[in-house]
């Protein structure tokens, strides 16, 4: 029979919030394993302790973890979501009957007590910790890469700065085209124009991000666009052994962190570096000119020519290398049988120059196992994990494009989407691990039922006849 479904108004209703969120559903795994309390600690000094009670600093981190989960990508758009959605409203524990914050207070409270704080971090910090306690963190396989963010401002917002005024001569119309050094932009000072070959060229900063060989991301860092990558490594590297305690045995990363000095470091620190070496024209300038056939005499530590004779060293910086630079006397060049394989080309009789980095040690040593298996195997995996990482992060979770303006605020935004990333991978590996544990139980159970019939018949048979 056809019948028209009528809405009829209610003055009572047996509603009970719990029961409408499905078993199954993401926030409800989420609130299973992971509990937020400890927000509550490391914020309670920016509260004071007369005046109205505060809305609960859980509740607008869980509300702001919802946006970064499900990029809701503003905060009045979020209040709105939550608002209507059963599902978000049970997840920061508001009932069908409660007023959800106003948009208002989730920015108030972010700019005037959270911003400077370190909360953002801590969370992030906290959350990798609890990935290490579940065991899901390993902490020696460090990869490592940066993508550049959007900033939130135009080309148009780019004006000279003073400097550059000054410099301009009083009857010249003309400008130099758009840099770092001659323009700023005055919507977002903190971004820089980013001029990387197939890279976008405009205002950005730079996401330089860690993750361990599970896929889970251990650092987050943000800088300015025109940031070199090499530039923080090493301290990101620092932090993470200091912050979670990590034992890293094997950094990972592009040819964009192939510095002399980052190879090093990494030795100093007992790490094995799987990173290329960065070319340069300045290196390539270095090898064209050095002497051929130079020996190494390494309990003197010295060089010696072809013919035996020691070359003198003194140190010199070519481009961006800091370089010993051998080279032989001239008096001895002069007569020497065989000077014209180390002369320059032009034939005259100033010796070329053999050039040695000094941290030359270092990426020998780093580089020793280049083109090994190993070395091409983490070099490939490093390539998928962290740009699926990074394409989730701008796909899913709105990373593509800086939410505010300022650097503090990028970091915060970086912070949140690595926090949204992992609890999502989390899930991901409790899930998978549960479903293999059923497969394991279900294996054995059969396995016994098959073993226990097969016996029952058999005893079966034998009684028959």
């Amino acid at each position: 029979m056809l019948k028209k479904k009528i809405m009829e108004s209610k003055i009572f209703y047996n509603f009970d919030l719990e029961s409408f969120v499905p078993a199954d559903h993401f926030l409800r795994k989420v609130k299973e394993n992971i509990s937020f309390d400890f927000i509550r600690d490391k914020v309670k000094h920016l509260y004071s302790h007369t005046g109205q009670p505060a809305i609960d600093p859980v509740v607008l981190v869980k509300m702001l973890l919802i946006g970064y989960l499900y990029d809701i990508k503003s905060e009045r758009r979020l209040e709105k979501e939550i608002q209507v959605n059963l599902a978000y409203r049970w997840f920061i524990g508001y009932d069908l009957d409660e007023k959800i914050p106003e948009h208002s207070v989730i920015s108030q409270t972010r700019r005037r007590k959270f911003t400077d704080s370190g909360i953002f971090q801590e969370i992030f910090d906290e959350i990798v910790s609890e990935l290490i306690d579940k065991g899901l963190i390993e902490g020696n396989t460090i990869l490592s890469d940066s993508t550049h963010i959007k900033a939130n401002a135009s080309r148009n917002s780019l004006v000279p700065t003073k400097e550059y005024l000054e410099s301009l001569d009083e009857n010249s119309d003309e400008e130099s085209p758009f840099n770092n050094d001659t323009h700023f932009s005055k919507t977002d000072p903190d971004s820089k124009i980013m001029s990387r070959p197939g890279k976008p060229r405009g205002l950005h900063y730079l996401e330089h991000r860690s993750i361990d060989r599970s896929g889970l991301i251990t650092d987050v860092f943000v800088t300015p666009g025109n940031a070199s990558d090499h530039v923080t490594y090493i301290d990101r590297i620092k932090r993470q052994k200091d912050t979670f305690g990590f034992d890293i045995k094997k950094c990972v990363a592009d040819r964009g962190y192939g510095n002399h000095k980052i190879y090093h470091d990494l030795k100093e620190m007992g790490i094995e570096a799987y990173i290329p070496l960065r070319g340069s024209t300045e290196r390539k300038k270095i090898e064209q000119n050095s002497i051929p056939n130079i020996k190494y005499d390494p309990e003197k530590d010295i060089y010696n020519c072809p013919e035996g004779k020691h070359l003198h060293k003194f140190k010199n910086t070519i481009g961006t290398c800091k370089t010993y630079v051998y080279a032989g006397d001239r008096k001895i060049c002069e007569v020497c049988p065989a000077r014209k394989k180390c002369i320059n080309s032009n034939n005259t009789v100033k010796p070329k120059l053999l050039y040695i980095s000094i941290y030359q040690r270092a990426v020998d040593y780093q580089l020793r196992k280049e083109n090994t298996e190993e070395w091409k195997e983490l070099l490939k995996i490093r390539k998928y994990l962290m740009e699926g990482s990074f394409a989730d992060a701008k796909a899913n979770h709105g990373l593509w494009r800086a939410k505010m303006r300022g650097i503090k605020k990028v970091q915060e935004q970086s912070l949140m989407t690595a926090v949204a990333q992992n609890i999502k991978k989390m899930m991901n590996i409790i899930n998978k691990k549960k479903n293999e544990s059923y497969l394991v139980l279900s294996f054995i159970l059969n396995y016994i039922l098959t073993k226990l019939f097969s016996n029952l018949y058999r005893k079966q048979m034998i009684y028959n006849t």
